[in-house]
């Protein structure tokens, strides 16, 4: 595993960062890890961009659920240097954000960091970190980032999202099953419909194409265009019931 970061002990708010080692550590494997996660709201890029700040310098807030410090899963776009700092864009098939990572000028340098950070272009990441707001634009600081080997992580962090959301809402058991994603003519699908076949599609071959199924075949088997596919397989993604798989043109049904 490519050795981004040392996660810090999260505690008083915070990370507590090592500013000494030029970057993180990760020496306590998988337990650690887990450590971090459980003091981490684990969210989507959408919840992350959706979120207000009723009270300036406050917590952002989204469906009753406060966000400080959160986690999410996505795909390296963008790598971008700065003197003092490098400038990652994250996307998830939600939304996409920025992730800052300041340099240690003396133990590092931008183009080093830079490169460290290239190396993960169009792949997974894991990112933890504080969501903060600068010029009316979200990004997260304080942030730990490691690649994504295992991608059942993925649907572990979907799944945990979901759980999170679904609690917050006082929503549990039977009434998770009762139409949490399902709604009207104004909503995400209705009985039959074609985004229905679309969901129906992925559960059928979703475990038999555990990186994914591509948007092409499930466009050829339903007889729809690659537009209509992806449209709805967008709308799947924002509803919760699906997610990217190993690239961004093809799905798993959570």
């Amino acid at each position: 595993m490519t050795d981004f970061g040392n996660f810090g002990n999260y505690g008083d708010g915070g990370f507590n960062q090592d500013s000494g080692s030029g970057g993180f550590t990760n020496e306590n494997g998988g337990s650690q890890r887990q450590n971090v996660r459980s003091s981490l709201t684990p969210v989507t890029i959408k919840q992350i961009n959706d979120a207000t700040q009723p009270v300036t310098d406050g917590e952002f807030k989204i469906h009753n659920v406060e966000l400080n410090m959160v986690s999410f899963m996505g795909v390296v776009r963008k790598v971008d240097s700065h003197t003092s700092a490098v400038t990652i864009t994250i996307e998830d098939g939600s939304g996409s954000i920025e992730v800052r990572k300041w340099i240690d000028d003396t133990v590092s340098t931008p183009a080093a960091e830079t490169e460290k950070y290239e190396k993960e272009l169009n792949k997974y990441v894991y990112v933890g970190g504080a969501l903060k707001e600068f010029n009316n634009k979200k990004n997260i600081q304080n942030a730990v980032i490691f690649p994504v080997t295992d991608h059942n992580e993925l649907l572990y962090h979907n799944l945990s999202a979901i759980t999170n959301h679904l609690k917050s809402q006082g929503v549990t058991g039977a009434k998770a099953d009762n139409g949490l994603f399902v709604s009207d003519n104004n909503g995400m699908e209705l009985p039959g419909s074609m985004q229905d076949k679309v969901l129906n599609f992925l559960r059928e071959n979703s475990p038999n194409m555990q990186e994914g199924v591509p948007l092409t075949y499930i466009t050829q088997k339903l007889n729809i265009t690659d537009d209509e596919g992806h449209k709805y397989c967008q709308e799947l993604i924002e509803a919760g019931k699906i997610y990217t798989g190993f690239d961004d043109t093809s799905y798993l049904c959570i």
